[in-house]
């Protein structure tokens, strides 16, 4: 929620100043920043601001549609993301956009999106993400994704908006985004990013979302499942 707080530092606050610092590290001439809603509105607000480039509303949210990423199916996930997002064709028509989200996981939100804003007349499409890659698997409450299943596991940023159809595409820094939060580097958790756990974990290769529901099943050995233990 942007109302929340994490270590003194509002997230509504550091989800705008992300927006600002991506607006410097990949800057783009173009005539709109629109936001993948709602996830993305705070950082499209950053880089407008940043870029002096227009703000607009580009994308209208179905709120009857759950999260997509966690669906269990490829199948399922990209009619989702039909039924979510829903463009304003007079608004984006002709025009060459920046598209700001907050993160990139499978990939199945920005191709269905890619596509849509170019069949509503976009003449451009530009995505930039206010997180860098997320290339490990989160299994601390987030339900998402193997190694394999992510897409920046393995290809580069070039590759990636190149299977999007994006114009371009570009990630904040990890130094960035952390600027943004005015949080020490050691305080965040990183994982997602640069592979660096806050606990010790197995076989790196093993690493999934249900990684610590099998060490639990397998009994208190394991040093992931001490670790839940602990007070």
């Amino acid at each position: 929620r942007p109302d929340t707080d994490i270590a003194g530092r509002n997230v509504y606050l550091s989800r705008v100043e992300m927006g600002r610092k991506l607006a410097k590290e990949a800057p783009v001439e173009a005539d709109l920043v629109i936001a993948t809603p709602e996830s993305g509105t705070p950082a499209a607000i950053g880089y407008a601001e940043a870029s002096g480039i227009p703000y607009g509303s580009g994308l209208v949210k179905n709120a009857y549609v759950g999260r997509t990423f966690i669906q269990p199916s490829q199948t399922i996930r990209q009619l989702g993301i039909r039924l979510k997002l829903n463009p304003l064709k007079e608004v984006i028509r002709g025009k060459r956009l920046v598209v700001v989200d907050d993160s990139i996981v499978r990939g199945n939100t920005q191709r269905a999106l890619v596509k849509m804003l170019r069949e509503a007349g976009a003449a451009e499409v530009h995505i930039r993400i206010s997180s860098p890659p997320v290339k490990w698997p989160c299994f601390f409450g987030i339900d998402f994704a193997t190694r394999a299943e992510l897409i920046a596991n393995g290809m580069t940023v070039e590759e990636i908006g190149v299977s999007m159809g994006a114009d371009s595409l570009s990630y904040i820094s990890l130094d960035g985004m952390i600027e943004a939060t005015t949080i020490a580097k050691p305080n965040l958790c990183r994982a997602c990013f640069d592979g660096e756990y806050p606990m010790e974990l197995p076989d790196p290769e093993l690493l999934g979302k249900q990684l610590l529901e099998t060490e639990l099943a397998a009994g208190p050995a394991s040093a992931a499942s001490e670790a839940l233990r602990r007070p």
